[in-house]
Formats: C-alpha cells, structure tokens, sequence
C-alpha cells in the first residue's frame, strides 16, 4: 500500500542518500547529496507560505519518493504538479500512484481547476505517469531553461469534480 505524507526536516537524510547520482531537473525535484536539508527546508517555507505543497511517497513504510504542487497561478485555480521517485523504487507504479493521489487533493482540498506538468520528451516513464492519470499533451517541443525538450501535459476537472 502507498500513502502520502508531508514533508519533514527529517527526510533530509533518506532524500541525499537516494538522490545521491541523480541528475538535478529543478527546483521541484530534491537535490541529491549535501543539498538535501536545504531543499527540504525551502519546500517547508514554501508550505508555510501556501507556495507549494510537497508530500512523501511511503510504500511498505518506506519513502520512496516525493511529489509536489507549486507554480500556482495568480488566482489560485491552478498549479504544476512534479513527482520524483527514488531510483531503487523506480518501475513499480509508484509514481502513477502518488501524483493520482496528488491530483485527488489538488481537486478536494484546494479547489483546483487545472493541473499541468512538463516533460522531458526523452522520459518515456514520466509521460506514462501523466498519461495513466488522464494527462493530456498540450504542447509539444518547448525548450525549458537548461532542459531539453519538453511537452507541457494538462489535466481539467469540471464544477462537479470529473474529469474534461
């Protein structure tokens, strides 16, 4: 079973060690190594901010990866939704089922109309999560920053919560 939970100063250490290889991709996804804590810390300011909501993913009672809401737009009836998931727990659903989990309190809890995310062209895994969590590509081939490539994904809900 996987739950989420929020993010705490404590789960520093797990996310350098499994982070610790792992190419940076931004701001949303943690930094691997020493730069932990301080990922950490600025997510929770974020939280404490109404900036972004960061969640633990939790398999089994271990983490195994994050996922996060944040880029909200000005009134508030949309955001960016990011996911990372610890390479040793790569390949076995945890991602799709974190950022659906995501998506259910992004509806429930704050309201949202829309959620979107950006891909990297090249990440077949990635655009499978967004895709089995009824993402729709919106936009194909914008260079973002330093990334290669990516495709922009959205996800609507109506006023009675299903999905358009």
């Amino acid at each position: 079973m996987r739950t989420l939970r929020p993010l705490e100063l404590d789960d520093a250490g797990w996310l350098a060690r499994a982070g610790a290889g792992e190419p940076e991709f931004g701001d949303a996804i943690p930094l691997p190594d020493a730069e932990a804590e301080r990922w950490v810390r600025e997510q929770l300011r974020r939280r404490e901010a109404g900036e972004a909501f960061v969640f633990v993913v939790v398999a089994a009672g271990v983490p195994v990866g994050t996922t996060r809401l944040g880029c909200f737009t000005p009134d508030r009836r949309a955001a960016q939704v990011s996911y990372w998931t610890a390479p040793f727990a790569r390949g076995r659903g945890h991602a799709t089922a974190a950022a659906g989990s995501t998506l259910a309190f992004a509806r429930d809890a704050l309201a949202l109309a829309r959620v979107h995310s950006y891909v990297a062209r090249s990440n077949v895994a990635s655009r499978l999560v967004l895709e089995r969590n009824a993402f729709v590509r919106t936009a194909v081939g914008r260079r973002r920053g330093r990334l290669e490539l990516v495709d922009r994904y959205e996800r609507r809900w109506t006023e009675g919560g299903a999905w358009r």
